[in-house]
């Protein structure tokens, strides 16, 4: 009896053991096969199109925290706005990695979950952009698509800011000129009346003659809108605008200020032509102001302020045109036309920044004027008494018969003809009046202006 009792115990103890030994491998076995097995990804997984396929969500984290890093290193996403550019600063976008790796779940191959703090992305974008106001703009579709370019680790991308402008509370008047008193012709007021604002593209180029063809304007002289030529010129030369095409006179016309005239008369091919290099439009306002013309540049202010210098000023003395007539008498003199300094100037655009610091200066033009000769008639008795003393060469006689002229002066200076309307620039096309100076009307003999520095 007590040895069949002990064989039964040593069973019970046996199967107990086995039991318990057996379960817990066993259950390691199951948790690994079934269990740990269920935790691995699947091997189609993915996350911005990095490969996850059969890691862990360990390691599948640890792979996201490496290719994030690299990202952050490399990746070269530009904003751009108003001819500015800035990188992004990774630093403002913060990953969700455990998140991600959750959302498999539900998908095979989903993006980074991503988040920025909007105070960061404000602060970046208003200190890399003059004149960003994020009230003016649809931030969060901006915000919106530059987090997709970071959920998917997009390495190279160019986003137009502009593109997110929500309305035109952002245009300000950029700057505004005014010409000197002229006369308000017909054609001036016609072209103003119809045409109180002009647009200017982004990214394209704008001419003044294409513009009057496609509008349908047709008047008889286009030559009389050269005041708001000179205008649109003069307002242009502070901004980013590259100016194409720009004429000018033989002589400075009183409506406009020296430097700043633009001759305007496309039957003699003279245009003015400029390139808005925005990503934005802009528009060219024009009003009358009783005897003057006024006109604003309006649109987005530009990442920096454009100033006009002028400068190394240069005068032209006017030589005198002596002719002789009958029909004046001894000891008289008619003067027909007074003489008029010609002049060189020189017109740099400054590029200055927020704080008024001058970035960069380039020239722009030499805008020279030639001398108007004063013309003077003597009596003939003046002539005759000087040919018995010295012999003339190339008298010219006027029309009439009986007028001779000669010029006095010098010849230290570049006559008009050899110096004609002058422009510098690369990209500038230039040209002067066709119409001869009166001096030249008078004698055929180039005349040469003495030159004189400006004080």
């Amino acid at each position: 009896m007590k040895k069949g009792l002990l064989i039964k115990l040593m069973t019970v103890l046996f199967l107990s053991t086995f039991f318990l030994y057996g379960f817990s491998h066993l259950g390691v076995y199951a948790y690994e096969t079934f269990f740990v097995q269920s935790l691995k990804l699947s091997k189609h997984a993915a996350v911005a199109s990095i490969n996850l396929g059969g890691t862990s969500k360990e390691e599948a984290k640890n792979l996201l925290n490496e290719k994030v890093e690299e990202w952050k290193a490399n990746q070269n996403i530009t904003l751009d706005y108003n001819g500015a550019t800035a990188k992004i600063d990774p630093s403002i976008f913060q990953f969700h990695l455990e998140e991600s790796i959750e959302r498999l779940e539900n998908h095979k191959n989903t993006s980074l979950i991503v988040s920025v703090d909007q105070p960061s992305f404000d602060n970046f974008l208003s200190n890399q952009f003059a004149g960003y106001h994020a009230e003016e703009f649809n931030v969060s579709s901006l915000q919106e698509y530059i987090l997709s370019l970071a959920g998917s680790l997009q390495m190279d991308e160019s986003v137009n800011v502009s593109d997110y402008i929500t309305s035109n509370e952002s245009a300000q008047v950029i700057f505004e000129a005014v010409s000197n008193e002229l006369e308000i012709t017909p054609t001036i007021k016609s072209f103003i009346n119809n045409f109180p604002t002009i647009p200017v593209a982004p990214n394209s180029q704008f001419s003044f003659a294409n513009f009057l063809e496609t509008e349908g304007f047709v008047v008889e002289s286009q030559a009389d809108l050269s005041p708001v030529a000179s205008l649109l010129y003069q307002i242009s030369l502070h901004s980013n605008f590259a100016i194409i095409e720009r004429n000018i006179s033989k002589q400075l016309p009183d409506y406009v200020a020296l430097g700043f005239e633009a001759k305007f008369n496309p039957m003699n091919n003279q245009d003015f032509v400029i390139t808005n290099p925005n990503s934005t439009g802009y528009e060219l306002s024009l009003a009358i102001e009783g005897k003057r013309i006024k006109a604003q540049l309006q649109g987005v202010p530009f990442p920096n302020t454009y100033n006009v210098r002028l400068s190394d000023t240069e005068t032209f003395a006017p030589r005198m045109i002596k002719q002789f007539s009958p029909f004046v008498d001894k000891g008289n003199v008619d003067i027909q036309q007074e003489g008029k300094d010609g002049v060189l100037i020189r017109v740099y655009k400054q590029k200055l920044s927020t704080s008024g610091e001058i970035l960069s200066e380039e020239l722009i033009n030499e805008d020279f004027y030639a001398p108007l000769h004063k013309i003077a008639v003597y009596p003939l008795e003046e002539l005759s008494e000087k040919s018995s003393e010295t012999d003339y060469d190339n008298v010219p006689t006027d029309g009439e018969g009986g007028s001779e002229g000669s010029v006095e002066g010098d010849n230290t200076a570049p006559s008009s003809d050899e110096n004609p309307d002058k422009e510098t620039g690369s990209t500038e096309k230039t040209s002067g009046d066709s119409a001869d100076e009166k001096s030249s009307e008078s004698s055929n003999e180039e005349v040469k202006p003495q030159k004189k520095e400006f004080k």
